[in-house]
């Protein structure tokens, strides 16, 4: 008898769809449902990597007619409409037995839509017209409504804070106006946001200045307990005759920290190195040193691309790890002359296409964890890059990781 070939289980770097392996999140997915059974809103917080898509798109999306909207790199509101109904002619696509028979109030209402270029099945044609005005984005949200008389909708709002960030401050404002003056009308429609961005998210729905002050409940989506990521994970490698000691399985929460994305990164190359029987040290190794190589492609590229300030900068954060970086001892540690210098050298790599590391109140972190421990990596083989960090490579927190790096340190 041929012996089943599983497959990788492991999923990173996207969303966790249903019948994707996932690990369960009890709580996080009742408030789920239940905002989308009672037409609720919620705003899911949390920092990136937390699986904010993966619990909505996981937890929602074989029952209900969801319209999974990912906002991130927005340009303008006409961009905001194209996605939008653009989702809602792939959700009607998904059903088709029932998309046949799209009720008269719908399609009037999408043919009222002449300034947004879209196509439902035939049905109409819209071409696009060069300016977008309030009433363009009401009629877009009044098909939505429309459809909602059919079918009760789900409307997830990925990335939300990049309504304030990337668009005009008198667009997000006009666009936000809008948004609250039409979803609060919405009876049959559960909305949903979700966002990386922490602060700018929650200031949105906190402050009383705001369009959307108290219009959804927010919930923390932190990090998933260890003991039920390592339950789940080692349920995973059972699935192939593999079998992770304690050990090894300490080691890959401390290599990939909190984010449920990362430890399915490492957990993905332990699979790949490794063969039926028990995975120890020397194939965390391995996985680490390929992971290593993968990640370096792109921090190469990275580096090649900064200045010699950012480039200070970069592996000073990734040497000093969570740290503020306005202070005096941060500066010099840098090799800078000047807070504001340090300042300068940061922006790029906040926002935007390059938008790598991320800031928590005073402190500035890598958004990725292996970029950073890649970054260390780096300073290991040439401590001359930053001649403060040598000494550091050797202490603390980057001490803990030395014995994995073995293998990619040969590299």
């Amino acid at each position: 008898m041929t012996a089943t070939v599983i497959s990788n289980p492991f999923v990173y770097g996207q969303v966790l769809l249903p019948g994707r392996p996932f690990c369960p999140r009890p709580e996080m997915e009742r408030r789920v449902l239940e905002a989308a059974n009672q037409q609720g809103r919620l705003v899911l917080l949390g920092e990136r990597r937390m699986g904010k898509s993966s619990l909505v798109e996981h937890t929602l999306g074989t029952e209900r007619l969801l319209l999974s909207i990912d906002l991130r790199g927005l340009v303008s509101i006409e961009d905001f409409i194209d996605r939008l109904l653009l989702k809602l002619e792939d959700s009607l696509a998904e059903h088709k037995p029932i998309s046949k028979h799209l009720p008269g109030p719908l399609k009037e209402a999408l043919a009222h839509l002449s300034e947004v270029k879209i196509s439902l099945h035939g049905i109409v044609e819209l071409t696009a017209k060069p300016k977008t005005k309030a009433s363009t984005v009401m009629r877009a949200l009044d098909a939505l409504e429309r459809a909602s008389r059919w079918r009760p909708l789900v409307v997830f709002f990925d990335e939300f804070q990049e309504v304030i960030e990337s668009l005009p401050e008198r667009d997000a404002h006009h666009l936000l106006g809008v948004l609250r003056s039409e979803i609060q009308r919405h009876a049959r429609i559960a909305y949903l946001f979700a966002g990386s961005a922490r602060s700018t998210l929650l200031d949105l729905f906190t402050s009383e200045r705001s369009h959307f002050y108290q219009s959804a409940i927010p919930i923390e989506v932190g990090p998933i307990p260890r003991e039920d990521m390592s339950r789940f994970l080692s349920e995973q490698f059972a699935r192939g005759n593999r079998h992770v000691n304690p050990e090894t399985l300490h080691a890959v929460f401390e290599l990939a920290g909190e984010s449920p994305n990362d430890q399915q990164q490492l957990a993905y190359h332990l699979w790949s190195q490794s063969t039926p029987g028990t995975i120890g040290i020397a194939e965390l190794q391995r996985a680490v040193a390929f992971l290593m190589a993968e990640v370096g492609r792109r921090a190469e590229l990275i580096l090649a691309e900064a200045t010699p300030a950012q480039r200070g900068l970069l592996l000073a954060v990734a040497a000093r790890g969570n740290q503020e970086t306005g202070t005096d001892e941060f500066r010099r540690f840098a090799g800078f002359s000047a807070s504001s210098s340090v300042t300068a050298a940061m922006r790029p790599f906040l926002s935007g296409t390059h938008a790598i590391l991320e800031k928590r109140g005073s402190r500035v972190r890598y958004r990725e964890q292996f970029l950073r421990l890649w970054m260390t990596l780096k300073l290991r083989q040439t401590p001359s890059l930053l001649p403060g960090a040598a000494a550091m490579m050797q202490t603390g927190e980057n001490a803990l990781f030395l014995p994995y790096l073995s293998e990619a340190l040969k590299a």
